[in-house]
């Protein structure tokens, strides 16, 4: 795999050399908007860093094409606010942005797990499973790197087997503020054992092709997680107190 392309310094807020491509030859605009989501997430785009299109192709040595579809989607998700006609803002951390973006989550994956359940391809069941017992594995041993691959993947894995594309796409992008959000804003929570044995009762649920028991698992799933992250959440960092 070709290294990070690591790029020169330059002004601009929190922008600079930190901010990279990793060049995939199928999609600039999808390297430019990991690049960029990337910077958001470890921090190397601050919070209320404000952006430009032309500021970021600078740095990214790209055209303001790439640029501007990458932050349509990230304004999409809701990792980047509109601030003006040409430029964009680095949301806050917010306890309510967080609150809000679980809520919408958990309503989202919980219809997808019970399209699941009633029509979902086996296939993609069975991997669900086996990412759902990764996650065991994973948080029994401490890695959270591995526990957070295997969620990530059990989740798309449900979404995809909903058989509704559009739903599959709503989840990827609430998943991707979701995940964003929680990593730079909220102190880390390590690999839940229960968590990780709830992924394994949901994936038992779809491949019984029990419906109502999927989509009541998946919600109360998506709630628990919730509530431990907003309790770490709260009154931890800067505007991160209960609105």
């Amino acid at each position: 795999m070709r290294q990070p392309e690591r790029l020169p310094g330059g002004a601009g807020a929190g922008i600079g050399a930190a901010v990279f491509l990793e060049r995939r030859p199928d999609s600039l605009t999808y390297s430019v908007y990991e690049a960029i989501k990337r910077a958001i997430v470890d921090g190397r785009l601050p919070a209320d860093t404000r952006v430009t299109e032309a500021g970021l192709a600078k740095q990214l040595m790209v055209s303001k094409t790439p640029v501007r579809e990458a932050l349509l989607r990230l304004k999409e998700i809701g990792l980047v606010e509109a601030d003006g006609p040409k430029l964009g803002r680095i949301v806050r951390p917010s306890f309510a942005r967080l609150r809000d973006a679980y809520e919408v989550r958990e309503a989202l994956e919980a219809v997808s797990a019970r399209a699941a359940a009633e029509r979902g391809d086996r296939a993609l069941l069975v991997a669900a499973r086996r990412e759902a017992q990764a996650t065991v594995a994973a948080a029994e041993v401490g890695d959270l790197e591995g526990y957070q691959r295997a969620d990530d993947a059990f989740h798309r894995l449900v979404a995809e087997a909903g058989g509704n594309e559009r739903l599959a796409r709503l989840i990827d992008d609430i998943n991707v503020l979701v995940r964003a959000l929680r990593r730079r804003d909220t102190p880390e929570t390590g690999a839940s054992i229960d968590c990780a044995h709830r992924h394994l009762a949901i994936a038992d649920a779809l491949l019984a092709g029990s419906a109502p028991e999927a989509l009541a698992l998946m919600a109360a799933h998506i709630r628990e997680v919730r509530d431990q992250v907003l309790a770490s959440t709260a009154g931890s960092v800067g505007e991160c107190t209960p609105s």
